[in-house]
């Protein structure tokens, strides 16, 4: 009677075993499936980013040939106005020279009348060659001052030319700059094209990965669920506190954690990076209930604490301890590495309780 009785709770405990393990693959399944719906999303919004990028590149290609156009009229007018300032130029010139030519007749003919003046000045009487000689000096007044209006007229026409002239070279300058800027912007896009491009190949073969490791850990699940049985937890560890996996800086809490694009993905543990080869201990005594490589996880071990809580040790290099092996509180189980999904040498640690995971760190020894 004794041994049939000793029997039954061999079995009974068996069972139990299986439960636990079921229901950490649920649990495991419904991580993976939710960062798959995550890299989905954020696939989704890459491919919409992309398309924006695209129709941006479109608009602004279609303004930098707008500001060549601009350019290329600046640059007309700009011309036309330079020659009309060089005319200007050269008919002031022109100007210039007659009104000297016009001021040294003109100082000439004083002279001449001058010396008739004082000439006939004594003998009081009107000579023709100075009625002439004013006749010529009113003259050539007439013509400098005719001559002095047409001055002041190109010269007015030179300041607005002038005035134009640097409005267009200022609205040129502009346009220019404008173009460049756009120029700028277009290989800025084209480069932001190119690593959407790049995220989105990457996603899908994230999405691809996740998808495989999904199936493999249901299929696994199923499995289980032929050997499944009900849930018998206790609650208390060999000390008030467990012991650290390993000692390092926490890279990744436990929780919702936000990415990219709005995203979101759920973490059942933390991870802490250490280097590469780092001894990896028990958190408490327990027994071993997985030991080998599985998807995302890398190289994992899972230990039955056999009081409702499991630890799981992911990422390793190398497992140190077998399926079904009975370990105690800080033994070396593993090394720590940079297998399945880990992005870095480091240690991903969990803490389920009844199968829930639960943030690990309240129950850490500090």
């Amino acid at each position: 009677m004794a041994k049939k009785l000793i029997n039954i709770l061999l079995m009974l405990s068996i069972v139990l075993l299986f439960a636990d393990d079921l229901d950490d693959k649920v649990r495991e399944l419904q991580r993976l499936q939710s960062q798959l719906e995550s890299a989905e999303a954020k696939a989704k919004q890459t491919a919409e980013k992309k398309q924006k990028t695209s129709s941006e590149i479109q608009r602004s290609s279609s303004l930098k040939k707008l500001a060549d156009r601009n350019i290329n009229l600046y640059k007309s007018a700009e011309r036309v106005v330079r020659d009309s300032l060089s005319q200007l130029e050269q008919r002031l010139s022109t100007a210039n020279d007659r009104l000297g030519s016009l001021h040294n007749a003109q100082n000439a003919e004083l002279n001449v009348l001058m010396r008739v003046d004082r000439s006939y000045a004594t003998r009081r009487i009107s000579h023709r060659d100075h009625r002439y000689l004013q006749s010529l000096v009113l003259q050539h007044k007439q013509d400098v001052d005719i001559l002095n209006g047409y001055k002041v007229s190109l010269m007015q026409a030179q300041d607005i030319h002038s005035a134009e002239a640097a409005r267009i070279n200022r609205d040129l300058r502009k346009e220019s700059q404008k173009s460049r800027n756009l120029n700028k912007n277009i290989r800025n896009l084209n480069t932001q094209i190119q690593k959407l491009s790049k995220e989105e190949q990457d996603l899908h073969s994230r999405i691809a990965t996740l998808k495989r490791d999904a199936a493999a850990l249901e299929s696994l699940i199923a499995q289980l669920m032929e050997e499944s049985g009900t849930d018998m937890p206790t609650y208390e560890f060999t000390q008030i506190k467990i012991a650290w996996p390993v000692k390092g800086k926490i890279i990744r809490n436990f929780g919702e954690e936000t990415r990219n694009y709005n995203t979101s993905i759920v973490s059942n543990g933390i991870d802490i990076a250490v280097p590469e080869g780092t001894n990896v201990v028990a958190v408490d005594d327990g027994v071993v209930v997985f030991s080998g490589r599985y998807g995302g996880q890398g190289k994992l071990i899972i230990i039955d604490h056999q009081n409702g809580f499991f630890s799981l040790y992911a990422y390793n290099s190398d497992l140190l301890v077998q399926k079904d092996a009975e370990v105690k509180r800080g033994q070396v189980i593993a090394r720590s590495g940079m297998t399945g999904s880990a992005s870095q040498a480091s240690l991903h640690f969990e803490l389920r309780k009844k199968g829930v995971a639960v943030n690990p760190i309240p129950y850490f020894k500090q």
